[in-house]
């Protein structure tokens, strides 16, 4: 399986997208009440803001199947009402519109963080559909069309081949001018000879060549009235410089894919206010904005040389949080911080590690308890104090390999990063997270919060149901987990991780 960072995305704009269609009536009438005003006001922006609504409006009711597609769509209703504003014009208009979607969507007591974001994002793409330039889009399909209808070159027709069941070749698609009978029939051969033969018997054969022509995955069959040996060296420096141009536009869109991921979990986590709460969004975000479903975050001491669990997202968290590994019982990982501590303060952007097979790169006994198959770690480096804070450990599901994709590699070592500043920030100056925030049962907290309110152990007793020696047992679990000598200092602990 081959991740990519493009699933994960367009599930975000297709759940924000839904949202948006399920809430209509109230966004649209939001709109209007929002555009009245303006014409009462006979503001400028009232009649772009109109238009914006109708070109809006025409996607109703579309579900997003080609995201492309729906985006071009998108800018053509667009253009064909408000092709005459400026990007500058589109923004205010759009920021509009996404600013009363908004309220209309609270007004309905959606508050969910992440349910907003997928609306930011929708008008995020809508934004950049209508105030990016015009650019061609590089398609096989079209590059093709273009060539044979050139008036310059000697090429009829360009045939595109496919393969067939039985390994033959079949016609897949003509491009420029064919003989109607071909265009009717199915042609096929049991190999390119055959089926050449097959199609001159339909043609004026002349002045006609016909040409296989292998390109990447496809076989071409050019049919020329010049001499092949100028059309083909010509055809194929043509189809080079496509080539080139493509994988151009691949590598830019890959490189806004990862910008948006990392804009999106950089949201996610900043609204972090303690250290509790920047591991846990942390642990969720690298599987919200990332094609992973599982993450385990650890911490890492320089001083012990030993990595402890902090959080498991969809995994067991108990279990996480028990496991402590000094890193000689990691080899390859000790290897990777060894030549981190090379770089010294060179480093800026730390590389994930990708390994294929869990077994080569951690003990067998964590392999087997969590059925690890591929998996990636990403280190928590927060540049801004040349430190590494520990690790998050992302995979697929049990026993499930996977591959990487260019836009997820980086996506994943900018998210690592992130994670670093924040982790770095509500770690309260501390140099390291030498302790994992204890694992308290729902009950233990209650005894705590009350004792942290000045309830006394008869108090706390008496309000929970419990006896007294009940809830000094409870106390005394707590001072234990936390490491605390007395019932202050475990409050200030627990204020301090976002426990209470």
């Amino acid at each position: 399986m081959n991740l990519r960072l493009s699933n994960r995305l367009d599930a975000i704009l297709k759940e924000g997208w839904n949202t948006l269609e399920h809430h209509r009536e109230s966004i649209l009438s939001a709109w209007l009440d929002k555009c009245e005003e303006l014409e009462d006001k006979q503001h400028a922006a009232a009649h772009p803001l109109r238009l914006a609504i109708e070109a809006f409006s025409s996607q109703w009711g579309h579900p997003i199947s080609d995201i492309a597609e729906w985006l071009a769509t998108f800018r053509r209703e667009w253009e064909k009402r408000n092709g005459k504003l400026s990007p500058n014009q589109s923004t205010v208009i759009l920021s509009m519109m996404e600013n009363a979607a908004h309220e209309a969507i609270q007004s309905g007591d959606v508050m969910d963080f992440r349910v907003h974001q997928a609306i930011q994002y929708v008008f995020l793409k809508l934004h950049e559909s209508v105030t990016a330039p015009d650019c061609a889009e590089f398609d096989l399909e079209q590059f093709l069309e273009q060539t044979v209808s050139s008036k310059q070159l000697p090429i009829t027709w360009i045939a595109q081949l496919a393969r067939t069941a039985d390994g033959g070749f079949i016609v897949a698609k003509w491009y420029g001018s064919v003989a109607d009978a071909l265009i009717d029939n199915t042609v096929c051969g049991e190999t390119i000879f055959a089926l050449c033969e097959r199609i001159l018997c339909h043609m004026d054969v002349s002045e006609t060549r016909l040409i296989p022509l292998p390109w990447g995955d496809d076989l071409l069959l050019v049919c020329t009235e010049g001499e092949d040996r100028f059309v083909i060296p010509f055809l194929l420096h043509a189809l080079e410089q496509f080539h080139v141009a493509q994988k151009v536009s691949i590598r830019t869109k890959e490189q806004q894919l990862w910008k948006d991921a990392v804009l999106l979990f950089d949201q996610w986590i900043m609204r972090a206010k303690t250290l509790h709460q920047a591991i846990e969004y942390i642990s969720t975000g690298f599987v919200a904005y990332l094609p992973f479903e599982r993450c385990a975050l650890f911490a890492y001491s320089s001083i012990h040389e030993s990595g402890f669990g902090l959080y498991g997202y969809q995994l067991d968290n108990h279990e996480i949080k028990s496991i402590h590994e000094h890193i000689d019982h990691l080899p390859f990982i000790k290897q990777y911080i060894q030549r981190l501590q090379l770089l010294g303060r060179q480093m800026t952007n730390v590389p994930p590690i990708y390994v294929r097979h869990a077994e080569q790169g951690l003990p067998m006994k964590y392999v087997q308890q969590f059925q690890l198959e591929s998996i990636v770690i990403a280190p928590m480096y927060a540049p801004s104090e040349n430190r590494l804070i520990g690790a998050a450990i992302l995979d697929c599901g049990p026993k499930t390999a996977f591959q990487l994709s260019n836009g997820l590699y980086t996506a994943v070592m900018k998210f690592g990063q992130s994670a670093g500043e924040i982790l770095a920030k509500c770690s309260g100056g501390r140099p390291e997270l030498v302790q994992p925030t204890p694992h308290l049962s729902p009950r233990e907290i209650e005894v705590l919060k009350l004792v942290a309110e000045g309830a006394s152990t008869y108090e706390a007793a008496k309000r929970l149901h419990l006896s007294e020696y009940t809830v000094r047992d409870y106390v005394s679990a707590i001072l234990q987990k936390m490491n605390a000598k007395n019932r202050t200092e475990a409050i200030v602990k627990a204020i301090r991780d976002g426990i209470i």
